[in-house]
């Protein structure tokens, strides 16, 4: 094949860094690559639950209750994630800057993609909390209460920009310390809990969550190939990653709604 102006690995490497440099959800879950060692393009995620109990037993007596785990298995696709473009010689020529805007604006796609696939999955949390009128501090401090985690230092709350304006203006929120930044996106904190905001998150709704509520099963990282037409110097460049998004354990998560009125 006819050479490009980059070689494949060059741009592979360039578009890949781009692509986790941007993804900051990367952050919000843990990536997986189980799925690349294993054939198939299929993966089930079970949602685990235990139930049990503990006893305050005589000598020799045995447990009454005995624990048990159920759990309900979701099966997941393996996704093609694709970003192709072009650009002509000629116009590398006139402006080389051309190709690198190209490469990081498809780059900025696939993260987007991505992003709005990891929001797809938090909204499928199956864990509730609904406020009444008013979304504030003290509503993140009951909902937190409900989730009755002993430790939160692994927990943040994410939410759109509705929720992080109001929660901005509430008198709690502004006298609390906020403590250290630790990630994109992130304007604040509760209770030591970092509060974050993305506008992919829809409105009146709120996030509790944790980095392994959801997964990225890497099937197969980025790769780049291209095509070139020796006759009209026009080159086309693929890049693709391959892989599942999936909540796989949502008891240490919340989703927080707004009530609905009755009517």
């Amino acid at each position: 094949m006819a050479m490009t102006t980059y070689e494949n690995f060059i741009l592979e490497n360039k578009m890949t860094d781009l692509v986790n440099t941007k993804l900051d959800a990367c952050s919000l879950m843990t990536t997986d690559f189980s799925l690349a060692e294993s054939a198939g393009l299929k993966k089930v995620v079970n949602k685990y639950t235990y139930s049990g109990a503990v006893e305050q037993l005589a000598k020799g007596a045995k447990n009454t209750t005995k624990g048990s785990v159920t759990f309900t298995p979701t099966e997941y696709t393996v996704k093609r994630y694709q970003q192709t473009f072009t650009y002509n010689d000629m116009e590398v020529m006139q402006d080389p800057y051309i190709l690198d805007v190209a490469t990081n604006g498809a780059s900025v796609l696939m993260a987007n993609q991505i992003k709005t696939e990891y929001f797809a999955e938090l909204a499928k949390i199956g864990n509730t909390f609904e406020y009444d009128t008013t979304f504030n501090y003290a509503t993140v401090v009951d909902a937190l209460a409900q989730i009755d985690k002993e430790v939160e230092t692994d927990m943040f709350i994410i939410m759109g920009n509705d929720l992080k304006a109001a929660i901005r203006k509430d008198t709690d929120f502004i006298a609390s310390k906020q403590g250290e930044i630790l990630y994109t996106g992130q304007f604040g904190s509760i209770c030591g809990v970092p509060v974050l905001f993305s506008k992919l998150v829809p409105a009146g709704t709120a996030y509790i969550t944790k980095k392994d509520a959801v997964k990225f099963f890497v099937k197969k990282d980025g790769s780049v190939e291209q095509d070139r037409d020796v006759e009209t110097k026009e080159n086309t460049v693929v890049y693709e990653r391959h892989g599942v998004i999936a909540l796989v354990d949502d008891t240490y998560s919340l989703k927080i709604t707004k009530k609905t009125s009755k009517g």
